[in-house]
């Protein structure tokens, strides 16, 4: 059994590692939009033309209220979406951490009781409140 959980530690050190090396990340989502532009006799008034874009927009939730950042292709965007997918990757590893420290627990043998524990019985206290006086 100790090889097991010997096994288990080591994966769990091998996930903190993983974790650590993660760098920088961002909560939220991005997506990507084609829109229609406010000129009537433009193409993408056409059911067949799928909007000028594509636009992307990283949203996220802060305080309760959702906030957007517009931007275009480039730089900027690639710098989004890798912190965005590190922030997946490091939501995937902290689950991983999570049932692996879950199995480890289950794995640990319970401590061995003694027949006279000192000190680990409960005794009844009195209780703190003032009762009532009898008049």
């Amino acid at each position: 059994m100790s090889n097991s959980i010997a096994a288990l530690e080591a994966k769990r050190n091998d996930v903190l590692r993983q974790i650590s090396e993660i760098g920088d990340m961002r909560k939220g989502s991005i997506t990507e939009a084609f829109r229609c532009c406010g000129k009537p006799t433009c193409g993408c008034h056409a059911t067949d033309h799928p909007g000028h874009g594509p636009y992307y927009a990283f949203t996220r939730n802060v305080g309760g209220k959702t906030r957007t950042v517009h931007m275009r292709p480039g730089a900027k965007l690639i710098k989004f979406e890798r912190e965005v997918s590190n922030y997946r990757e490091f939501r995937r590893l902290s689950n991983e951490l999570i049932a692996v420290n879950e199995t480890i627990c289950e794995a640990r043998p319970d401590p061995v009781e003694m027949d006279d524990p000192a000190g680990l019985k409960k005794t009844s206290r009195k209780s703190s409140r003032r009762r009532p006086q009898a008049k």
